[in-house]
C-alpha cells in the first residue's frame, strides 16, 4: 500500500479555512473596543467564533476519517509539533464554546444572530457561569494566539531553513508559493479589524455625526386614535356672539395637524460610533399661534416599540426592559414656549418616559405661510434619568441622548 505523501484535498481546504477565519478572528478579539464600543464588531466576533467552532468540527471528524502523512521531522521536533497541533484543536473547540457561554450567561441578555441573518441559541447556563467564562476566553485568547504563532514559526523553519516539502504538503495542488500566498492572507485579515475599529472623525453637528440610513423608510407620525383635547373646533359654524372671546382672556391658539412623512430620528454616542435610530410610529396634537406663543399647548406621543436602528439584534435590546422595555409610550407636553428669534422658538415641557417625568426643553423653528408650516427642531436628554440602559451592555453608552424632528403641519 503506498504511503500518502499529502494531504487529501477536503483536509487542505478546510485547513485553509480555519487559517483564514481564525486569524480574522483573533485580529478581531483582541482588536475589539471594551464594552459595547463597536457593537457591530462584538456581532461579527460572534458570528466568526460559531464559524470557528463549526469548521473545527468539521476538520476533526475529517482526520479521523483519513489518516494523515506521516511527519518529516523527528525526535523532539515531532514532539513539539504535535503538541503544537494538539494545542490548537483544543484551542479551536474551547475558545468558541467559552464564548458562547459567556454571552448565554451575560448580566445583560444580547441575542446572537449569526452575520445578521441566523438567530443562534443561548446556552442552559446559570449566570454564575460568566465570570469563569469571561476568564477562561481570556486566557484561550492568549493561548491560542501563542499556538498560532507557533505553529507559523514551524512552517516558515520548513520552508526557509530545511527546504524541504512539509509547506507543499498541505497546499492548493502542492504549491509552496500558494500556501506563502495563503498565509500572506490570513496575516492580511488578522490586521483588517484593527482598522475596522480605529476611531472616525467626529464631524460637526448632530446631522452630520447620525445620519439616518437612507435605505430605510422615512418615519410616518400616526394619527391618534382618540380625538385630541386640543382639537376641539367644531364642524358647524360658531355662533359669533356666543363665541365671542372676552376682553380680558387671550384667544385660542389656531390647531395644527401633523402630516404623514415626518422624522422622529434619535442619536448617542458609543464610544468612539455613534449609534442613530429612528420611531416610526408617534402622533401629536399642536395648538399654537407663532405671533402669540405664550398661549401654545403641545403634546407629542412616542410609541417606545417602534424605535429601530437598522439592525435586528439592536433593535431586540431596545425592547428590553433594561432600555426602552417591550412596550409603552413616550409623551412630552408643554409648559411654556417663547420666541426666541424671527421663526425660532425654545419650548419648555414635562417628559413622562419608564415612570419618570422631567423638565426636558426643546427648540423648534417654523418656516411656511399661514397655513402650512414646515417644523424641524432638536432636543437632547439624559438617559440615566429614565433608566435607559443598565449594565456592562451600556457602559460605553454616552448618557446624552440626541433627537431631532422634523415634519409639516397644516391649519384646521
Amino acid at each position: 500500500m503506498q504511503i500518502a505523501t499529502r494531504y487529501s484535498a477536503v483536509a487542505i481546504w478546510l485547513h485553509w479555512l480555519l487559517a483564514i477565519t481564525l486569524s480574522f478572528q483573533i485580529g478581531l478579539g483582541f482588536a475589539m473596543p471594551e464594552g459595547t464600543k463597536g457593537f457591530a464588531l462584538i456581532q461579527l466576533h460572534k458570528s466568526v467564533g460559531i464559524t470557528v467552532l463549526l469548521l473545527t468540527v468539521c476538520r476533526i471528524a475529517w482526520r479521523l476519517l483519513r489518516t494523515p502523512p506521516p511527519a518529516l521531522d523527528t525526535g523532539w521536533q515531532t514532539t513539539l509539533a504535535k503538541t503544537v497541533h494538539g494545542g490548537l484543536y483544543v484551542f479551536m473547540l474551547l475558545a468558541p464554546l467559552s464564548g458562547w457561554a459567556l454571552v448565554s450567561t451575560a448580566p445583560v441578555e444580547v441575542p446572537t444572530v449569526l452575520f445578521g441573518k441566523i438567530g443562534w441559541p443561548h446556552l442552559p447556563l446559570p449566570h454564575g457561569a460568566f465570570e469563569p467564562a469571561e476568564q477562561l476566553h481570556t486566557v484561550l485568547a492568549w493561548a491560542g494566539a501563542a499556538l498560532v504563532a507557533l505553529h507559523i514559526a514551524g512552517a516558515l523553519r520548513h520552508q526557509l531553513l530545511l527546504h524541504d516539502e512539509t509547506l507543499g504538503r498541505m497546499a492548493p495542488g502542492g504549491s509552496s508559493m500558494a500556501a506563502l500566498g495563503l498565509l500572506g492572507l490570513a496575516a492580511l485579515l488578522f490586521m483588517l479589524p484593527f482598522a475596522l475599529s480605529a476611531p472616525q472623525p467626529e464631524k460637526d453637528g448632530v446631522a452630520s455625526e447620525a445620519p439616518v440610513d437612507s435605505a430605510a423608510p422615512p418615519a410616518t407620525p400616526t394619527p391618534s386614535a382618540t380625538p385630541s383635547p386640543l382639537a376641539t373646533e367644531s364642524a358647524e359654524p360658531p355662533d359669533v356672539a356666543a363665541t365671542e372671546t372676552p376682553a380680558n382672556e387671550p384667544a385660542a391658539p389656531p390647531v395644527w395637524t401633523i402630516a404623514p412623512g415626518g422624522s422622529l430620528r434619535f442619536s448617542v454616542l458609543n464610544g468612539d460610533d455613534r449609534i442613530a435610530g429612528r420611531f416610526d410610529r408617534w402622533s401629536g396634537a399642536i395648538a399654537f399661534d407663532p405671533g402669540d406663543p405664550a398661549t401654545a399647548e403641545i403634546r407629542i406621543e412616542v410609541d417606545l416599540a417602534s424605535a429601530t436602528v437598522a439592525d435586528p439584534t439592536q433593535d431586540s435590546m431596545l425592547r428590553q426592559a433594561d432600555f426602552l422595555g417591550p412596550a409603552g409610550t413616550a409623551t412630552w407636553r408643554s409648559t411654556s414656549v417663547q420666541a426666541t428669534g424671527p421663526g425660532t422658538f425654545k419650548a419648555q415641557g414635562r417628559l413622562s418616559l419608564k415612570g419618570q417625568t422631567k423638565s426636558v426643553p426643546l427648540t423648534f423653528k417654523l418656516q411656511g405661510n399661514a397655513q402650512t408650516k414646515s417644523v424641524t427642531g432638536t432636543t437632547s436628554l439624559d438617559r440615566t434619568i429614565f433608566g435607559i440602559g443598565s449594565g456592562e451592555v451600556a457602559e460605553a453608552l454616552s448618557p446624552t441622548v440626541n433627537v431631532e424632528f422634523s415634519f409639516n403641519a397644516t391649519r384646521n
